[in-house]
């Protein structure tokens, strides 16, 4: 990108850049003095608006003034491809800006839409590639804050990781910068699938259930056993003058059966509500605005406060779900003492049936049958339910072995992303060493590679700077002035 005019309309302000090292200075007139401080004279805001035409936020105390409220800015600017744009943005309205290409017709656009399509124009990277390496965070290498810019070599802002930090310096140097960060999204998800793996294993030793291949020997057995007493049940009979109180009977049963299956699963809703309800965490704010910190987007005060306002809006969501989630758990609960009133209405009236046909000798081993039936059936019930967990608990190992495989693939490509890319490396170390050793007439080692030792999570890329003279300030300056020049001759 080369920045070729800037200026303002209406016309307060009109740069033209030249080719070269173009320095901002404020205005001396022939009556300044020595003692005349150059502060206050503007030179940050300009800078500061013509980030802003390249999707900057605006600092509060320029969009809070009312002196630029009416002023629209245009930014002219050229790619490696000698292609033309101009970029404007107004102060009122800056949610959307204008493009014009090679002196075509403007065209509107919206900010979100030019994240990505002046990622492409500037960086080369494609508009639908999705990853941490946004357009803002890119902008970091050529737009750098004095403070946080200049104070560690690689790192063009405080709090990226160790993983933005060298996809953004491996997209410099003209490598495949895309591995740290599918490095960095593996390493998420196998961390996302052992806590998953981790609790429901938890749960089953925390309620001592037996291995797999026992539950497995269990529920065979007792299917046959269902299967028998069925059997059993099917083929008793009773003298005639009883059938009828036998059909009934029967009937009862069945009505408890349905009964008590919804009561079984009424419990099972009322257990994952009340879990629901007591396990929410709510969302931190100061968390939001370091991601964003982290991608080298500044939050806005007014940002912020749109933010607190989405926070407070998802606090009442959560306190409409938990209001709805306590009348959930209050109507079960009141379908359940139905359901088991309903319950002791229909075992009386069975048992009093029972009675009848009991007296006459009929249904003493009946009752006993019917009994044990339903406490196998409880207990199959049972044991499936924890097979199943056991079933997904393998579904993830599998899962997670394939996740550590890709790492270990990931690993291996970013060997060969090295190894097969030497010349361009060699090019960028000899430039480096060429502009240190000039500066401060000791030699200094650009290195570029991997790591002879490294263990997972630990990143496998090395990128540091060994020379004779390190640990000031000063000389950490030096390191990072003489990478940010070997990168702009190197590309």
């Amino acid at each position: 990108m080369i920045l070729k005019r800037f200026y303002s309309i209406p016309e307060r302000v009109d740069i033209e850049f030249k080719n070269g090292l173009n320095i901002i200075c404020a205005d001396i007139s022939e009556k300044s003095t020595d003692k005349d401080s150059m502060n206050g004279a503007g030179k940050s805001t300009v800078l500061n608006l013509i980030d802003f035409c390249l999707l900057a936020e605006l600092e509060e105390r320029i969009k809070e003034s009312e002196d630029f409220q009416a002023f629209t800015f245009v930014l002219e600017c050229q790619d490696k491809e000698d292609n033309y744009y101009k970029i404007k943005r107004s102060i009122k309205n800056p949610e959307k800006l204008f493009l014009a290409t090679n002196n075509n017709d403007w065209e509107k656009k919206e900010v979100e839409e030019c994240k990505k399509l002046f990622k492409e124009i500037f960086f080369g990277v494609p508009e639908d590639e999705e990853n941490e390496l946004t357009f803002r965070t890119l902008m970091n290498f050529v737009k750098r804050d004095e403070k946080i810019g200049f104070s560690k070599i690689f790192y063009h802002h405080p709090k990226w990781g160790v993983y933005i930090k060298n996809a953004f310096n491996l997209f410099l140097i003209g490598l495949n910068y895309k591995l740290p960060l599918e490095k960095q999204g593996l390493l998420k998800e196998k961390e996302k699938i052992g806590k998953i793996i981790y609790g429901l294993d938890r749960n089953l030793k925390n309620k001592n259930v037996p291995n797999k291949a026992t539950l497995k020997s269990k529920r065979t057995l007792l299917e046959q056993q269902i299967k028998s007493r069925q059997k059993i049940l099917d083929n008793f009979k009773v003298h005639e003058e009883y059938q009828e109180l036998e059909i009934e009977a029967n009937n009862l049963t069945k009505q408890m059966k349905n009964a008590q299956n919804k009561v079984f699963v009424n419990n099972q809703k009322l257990e994952e509500y009340k879990e629901a309800l007591s396990t929410y965490i709510s969302i931190d704010l100061s968390e939001i605005e370091e991601l964003y910190t982290s991608l080298g987007i500044h939050l806005s005060d007014n940002l912020k406060h749109g933010l607190s306002s989405v926070q407070d809006f998802h606090q009442r969501l959560i306190e409409n779900r938990n209001t709805y989630l306590s009348d959930e758990i209050r109507r079960i609960e009141q379908i359940q003492n139905e359901l088991r009133s309903n319950l002791e209405l229909l075992d009386k009236k069975r048992a009093s049936i029972m009675g009848i046909l009991q007296t006459h000798g009929a249904l003493s081993e009946y009752n006993l049958i019917l009994q044990r039936l339903d406490e196998d059936k409880k207990e199959l019930f049972e044991i499936s339910h924890y097979i199943d967990v056991y079933e997904e608990i393998s579904e993830y190992k599998k899962e997670k072995k394939k996740i550590v495989s890709d790492i270990d693939e990931n690993n291996t490509n970013s060997e060969n992303e090295i190894n097969e890319n030497e010349k361009i490396i060699s090019q960028l170390v000899i430039i480096f060493e060429e502009i240190y050793e000039n500066i401060v007439n000791v030699p200094g080692i650009l290195v570029v590679g991997i790591k002879d030792t490294y263990k997972p999570p630990d990143q496998i890329f090395e990128l540091d700077v060994k020379g004779e003279r390190k640990g000031s300030p000063g000389i950490e300056r030096v390191r990072i002035f003489a990478y940010d020049l070997a990168i702009i001759f190197h590309n």
